[in-house]
């Protein structure tokens, strides 16, 4: 409808343009090519060359005209205050795309600052876990060194191998044990040589097994619960002092003292001229010395203690003592008069000891 509208416009307008006196003229001096040509612009062609030289208005198009036909299939068209809000919001992008940098960023150091703190706590976890693993190491320790410490202690109960105060907490030595210098009359009662390859290199002081041994002992008492004893010039067998003795059985009849000690052992073999023809001598070295003396029984009988008696008097209660070493590889070591070393002289497969008694029980061996 609207192009209808259009060309029935356009030859009313090329008449006006022929009805114009300027027009007239013109078109009566050109040619007849010219006439040709304005003879069609009067049927309604278009010629730019035919046009007078002033300002064409150009028709203005509707809006509604621009759109055509395809325009009419719009089912619907956004509303002037949807398309503002449209352009708000590109506008507004770029302001929400930096708030959300700053939000990225404020995450960003949230999360640095969770690991750090996290980093912290691992860091202090490790740490105290470190500490709870060295407080039961000193725990197991401490356990073990007690363990230890309480078996040497059961372990040496008995015997008694250094020197100083051994107490028994078990006993208590009452005042009335005998102390002071005393003499232990024994004999010797048993002889083993089997540590050694030959029989002659051991031999117990004295030799006849009737003669006495007597050692000359002086009993001190420190405390209550210690005692120790030191031997004299004069006693037979081996020199030592303050050795610690240790109490047992106390106030029952197998009341006890008892004390050992580590010594070397020299002897002179029966047949040293046979083994070196000459002299010769053999060394055991770490031979154990051990005492013990009953203060209440003698033999079947029963003694009183007493604190109180003569110097040098005689021991009342019965005596073992031996000193005795096993075989050892390298023992005994004998040398002859010019001190070389015999190799005839082995190590034997048994033990080697003296044992000395005040009972009437006779010699084996």
């Amino acid at each position: 409808m609207n192009h209808d509208i259009n060309e029935t416009k356009r030859p009313s307008r090329a008449a006006a343009l022929e009805s114009h006196p300027h027009f007239s003229m013109v078109s009566q001096v050109r040619t007849s090519t010219h006439r040709y040509t304005i003879r069609e612009c009067s049927n309604g062609l278009y010629n730019p060359g035919a046009l007078p030289k002033i300002p064409l208005r150009v028709p203005q198009k509707s809006s509604r005209q621009s759109l055509g036909p395809s325009a009419q299939r719009v089912s619907h068209v956004p509303s002037s205050s949807s398309s503002a809000s449209t352009s708000l919001g590109n506008l507004s992008l770029p302001l929400k795309a930096d708030s959300s940098t700053e939000d990225l960023s404020k995450e960003d150091g949230l999360i640095l600052q969770e690991k750090k703190e996290a980093d912290e706590q691992y860091w202090f976890a490790q740490r105290k876990q470190s500490r709870r693993f060295l407080v039961i190491v000193g725990i197991v320790t401490l356990v073990v060194l007690s363990g230890l410490a309480l078996g040497l202690t059961l372990g040496l109960r008995d015997k008694v191998f250094t020197r100083g105060s051994q107490v028994d907490n078990d006993d208590d030595s009452p005042p009335s044990l005998p102390v002071g210098v005393f003499s232990v009359h024994t004999s010797l009662r048993q002889v083993e040589t089997d540590c050694t390859s030959d029989s002659t290199t051991w031999g117990c002081d004295p030799m006849a097994s009737d003669g006495p041994s007597v050692f000359l002992w002086n009993i001190s008492r420190l405390n209550q619960h210690t005692y120790t004893v030191t031997s004299t010039e004069d006693s037979f067998g081996p020199g030592f002092a303050n050795i610690s003795m240790k109490m047992h059985d106390y106030n029952k009849l197998t009341e006890r003292f008892e004390f050992a000690l580590l010594m070397n052992k020299i002897v002179s073999p029966s047949d040293a001229e046979s083994l070196s023809g000459s002299a010769a001598k053999c060394t055991y070295e770490n031979v154990i010395f051990e005492a013990t003396l009953y203060t209440r029984k003698r033999g079947d009988a029963t003694v009183k203690g007493s604190a109180n008696h003569v110097e040098n008097a005689a021991w009342p209660g019965d005596v073992e003592i031996s000193h005795f070493i096993n075989s050892t590889v390298g023992q005994p070591v004998c040398e002859d008069a010019m001190s070389h070393p015999l190799a005839d002289v082995n190590a034997g497969q048994g033990t080697c000891q003296c044992r000395y008694s005040n009972t009437d029980r006779p010699v084996t061996g």
